[in-house]
């Protein structure tokens, strides 16, 4: 396989040069469902570029697929912001309203 940027959302435009190996890789498939199909960017590559964390990352996750009815689309914007509020209380050490906490820590008894 050349060495070439790959974007998983993308068809090249010219089927003589798409490679088989490239359309067997996980970023080019989705399991389940077709959320993130229309997206013009894939949240897995957004995320990546951008070296988000885990919570970002899942925030946009939601965001992205926010669709069908409105509790569907209430549920998936409930969901970024506890991925909001995780983050902030995670690395930054407020609550949601952004008051001081302190330092997140877990405890892990092995």
């Amino acid at each position: 396989m050349k060495n070439t940027t790959i974007y998983a959302h993308t068809n090249l435009g010219n089927e003589k040069e798409w490679d088989q190996e490239i359309d067997a890789l996980a970023t080019n498939n989705q399991i389940a469902g077709t959320h993130y199909k229309k997206a013009k960017i894939q949240p897995i590559d957004y995320i990546y570029a951008n070296n988000l964390s885990y919570n970002l990352g899942s925030c946009l996750k939601y965001i992205t697929r926010s669709k069908g009815e409105k509790q569907d689309r209430v549920t998936d914007l409930l969901k970024a912001k506890h991925f909001i509020d995780l983050e902030l209380q995670m690395v930054y050490g407020t609550d949601a309203k952004g008051n001081n906490i302190g330092d997140y820590s877990v405890e892990v008894s092995l």
